[in-house]
C-alpha cells in the first residue's frame, strides 16, 4: 500500500517490462501485520512529547466533517498534533471539496508554507487534475518553500506527480487520513485499509520498505534495476498521457495500482501504455486492480 517516491532501490530484483505486485492485496501477510485488537480495546501510547504536526487537508472529492475529530484522535495515539487550518470544504454540484480555484489557492498555499513537513489528505476521490495549470503556474513560489512529505492515494496521484516531477519532493503513497487501521479502530464501520496503519507510513519515511510480494511475470524478472519510485492510481497516470503536464519515465520504476477498472479497461489501458511512444520506464510493478470483494476468479482474470 505504501509507495515511497524519490527512493532509490538498491540491489532488488525487478522486472524490466511487467511485474504483478501479489503482496498489494489487503489479505497478504506480506504487506500487513495482523495485531489482534484486546477486548479492552487499542493500545494507547504514552507520548513523553509531540513528534510533530501532521497538517490535514482535501484537495479532491468532499469528506464527512464528522470525521475530523476521530482523524485527530488516531494522530493523537500516535504522538502526532493536528493542523486543520488548509481544511476548506464548501462541496460543488460535483462533489468536490470545493471550486477548482479555491482548491488550488488552499493547495498553494500549504506547499508554500514553511511550517508544513507532513501534507495528510484526508481522501482521494477525483478533481485534483484540474489544479495542474494553478500549480505549474506558481511552481517558483512552491520550490521556494521548505520541501513537504505527501501522503494519500487514489486522486493525490496527481498531486504527488506534480511534487515529484516539478519539485523533486518526496512523497508516500499511502492510506489517506480518513480510512486506516487506526481509524477503524476508533469506529468499525470504517471497513477499508483497515490493515494499513499510519505507523507504517512514519516507519517507511524512517527505515524504507522492502517488498517481499513480487511475483515476476516475464524472464527479465531476474535482472536488477536501480530507478526512483513513481506512479499511483493508474487512472490518474494515464490522464497525463499526452498533455503538456506528462512526466519522464526513463529513470522510474513504476507502481500502478487502481480498484476503479474493469478487466477489458485494464486491458485497454495496458496496450495504450505498450504504444506509448514516452513511456519506457525501466520497470513496472502492478499492485492491486480488484475490488476488496472479488472472488478467486474475479482476481484471476485481472492476472489474465
Amino acid at each position: 500500500m505504501i509507495q515511497i517516491k524519490n527512493r532509490v532501490f538498491k540491489e532488488t530484483a525487478l522486472l524490466v517490462l511487467v511485474l504483478f505486485l501479489s503482496g498489494c492485496a489487503t489479505t497478504s501477510q506480506t504487506m500487513v501485520k495482523t495485531i489482534a485488537p484486546s477486548a479492552e480495546g487499542p493500545e494507547r501510547k504514552v507520548c513523553s512529547g509531540q513528534k510533530g504536526t501532521v497538517f490535514l487537508i482535501a484537495s479532491s472529492s468532499q469528506y464527512d466533517e464528522h470525521v475530523i475529530p476521530e482523524i485527530e484522535t488516531a494522530f493523537s495515539r500516535q504522538c502526532y498534533a493536528v493542523d486543520k487550518r488548509y481544511l476548506d470544504q464548501k462541496p460543488t454540484r460535483l462533489g468536490y471539496v470545493n471550486t477548482d480555484e479555491k482548491r488550488a489557492r488552499t493547495l498553494i498555499n500549504a506547499l508554500s508554507d514553511r511550517n508544513v513537513h507532513y501534507l495528510w489528505f484526508i481522501r482521494g476521490g477525483s478533481g485534483a487534475l484540474n489544479l495542474y495549470p494553478a500549480l505549474h503556474a506558481s511552481r517558483q513560489r512552491i520550490s521556494a518553500s521548505t520541501p513537504k512529505i505527501l501522503i494519500g492515494f487514489s486522486d493525490v496521484t496527481a498531486i504527488h506527480s506534480f511534487a515529484s516531477h516539478e519539485l523533486n519532493w518526496p512523497g508516500v503513497h499511502g492510506v489517506v487520513a480518513s480510512y486506516n487501521k487506526e481509524m477503524h479502530e476508533i469506529d468499525n464501520s470504517k471497513k477499508l485499509s483497515i490493515n494499513n496503519s499510519l505507523n507504517e507510513v512514519f516507519e517507511a519515511l524512517s527505515h524504507g520498505v522492502n517488498y517481499t510480494g513480487i511475483e515476476p511475470m516475464n524472464r527479465q524478472a531476474a535482472k536488477t534495476v536501480r530507478g526512483k519510485l513513481d506512479g499511483g492510481n493508474l487512472t490518474l497516470v494515464q490522464s497525463l498521457f499526452s498533455t503538456v503536464y506528462e512526466g519522464s519515465y526513463s529513470d522510474k520504476i513504476m507502481i500502478l495500482e487502481d480498484t476503479g477498472v474493469t478487466p477489458k479497461q485494464l486491458d485497454r489501458t495496458l496496450h495504450q501504455i505498450e504504444y506509448s511512444r514516452k513511456f519506457h520506464p525501466r520497470g513496472v510493478i502492478f499492485g492491486q486492480f480488484y475490488g476488496l470483494n472479488a472472488s478467486d476468479e474475479e482476481k484471476s482474470l485481472y492476472r489474465y
